[in-house]
């Protein structure tokens, strides 16, 4: 029970705050309605480019989609590609080029649609820069039994470049795991099939808060991890299985080479996603001239390294 004098104070607080408090009204400016464009492209894949048009902030539902876009692909000042309007299975709609992306060609990205803006945004999908290596510490893995009987491998795993980036320390990589699933015939494990998952991970304090989750389904790498002349991510990979019919098979390690454009716009995106309410919200970066979005590059590597069966 709170002493008398404090009881009192916070009830002369409480009816304070309550006198002070009063609607304001404010005035959003009218803001002209504005293309906005989303695209990641890699080598060796069409560019796709999904369009839609801005809404206030008072507009409810999903954003309108054109259907009269015109979508274009320029390098050097040359068109190249008129994109063609695509609906897939899903329902996703988009604009994809005819042409393959080549490493290190920058694009040029022009959307008109008529009464708006043209809209326009220039990247590419770097060269990429590889890893030496990706190694597993077999001494250090460590398999726990759930209660129910199934199992959980910690695997942990180096995860280093040829060298260290100078500059342009732009990079995200995603952890897959493979598992083969047996049956067992006359007391011996004879295998069936192989299926892969996206895998969890553990870390030390510093590289989680260097890391960021994206919607791309892969991990960002601050570019300040490499500021101390740091070549090597070590992360300890979870590996779930049932040791009845499964046995863990190998580690897959896509690594991303990214452009600034994507690296930018993907970590702006986290760090509002990692803001507290009385903070302000960090701005979206926007690489689209007279409109919105982001329009950038990446390339992609496949690294693949076996987990010993040391179970």
């Amino acid at each position: 029970m709170l002493p008398k004098p404090a009881f009192y104070f916070l009830l002369t607080l409480l009816a304070l705050t309550m006198g002070c408090v009063r609607e304001v009204a404010l005035e959003l400016p009218d803001v002209p309605t504005r293309i906005v464009a989303l695209s990641h492209f890699t080598i060796g894949k069409p560019i796709q480019v999904e369009v839609s048009l801005s809404q206030k902030l008072t507009d409810a539902g999903d954003p309108v989609i054109p259907f009269n876009a015109d979508v274009s692909i320029a390098v050097g000042g040359q068109f190249l590609d008129k994109l063609f309007r695509v609906v897939d299975a899903g329902g996703r709609t988009y604009w994809q080029s005819r042409d393959l992306v080549e490493v290190g060609t920058e694009y040029s990205l022009a959307v008109r649609i008529g009464g708006l803006e043209t809209i326009e945004a220039v990247s590419s999908a770097p060269k990429p820069v590889p890893l030496a290596a990706v190694r597993v510490d077999t001494a250090q893995m460590v398999l726990t039994t759930l209660p129910d009987g199934k199992r959980v491998l910690r695997v942990p795993l180096q995860i280093q470049l040829a060298q260290s980036p100078n500059g342009n320390r732009f990079f995200a990589f995603a952890l897959r795991h493979e598992i083969e699933t047996f049956e067992i015939v006359n007391g011996e494990p004879v295998p069936d099939e192989y299926y892969e998952v996206q895998s969890k991970f553990l870390a030390d304090g510093r590289t989680l808060a260097l890391v960021y989750d994206t919607p791309e389904q892969v991990v960002l790498v601050n570019e300040n991890y490499w500021s101390d002349n740091q070549n090597t991510l070590h992360l300890d990979a979870i590996v779930p299985f049932d040791p009845a019919y499964e046995r863990p098979r190998q580690i897959l390690v896509e690594w991303r080479t990214l452009s600034e454009e994507f690296y930018r716009y993907h970590l702006s995106l986290a760090r509002q996603g990692n803001n507290i309410p009385l903070n302000d919200p960090d701005a979206l970066y926007n690489n689209i001239l007279g409109g919105y979005g982001n329009f950038s590059g990446y390339s992609a590597l496949e690294y693949a390294t076996a987990i010993p069966n040391a179970f």
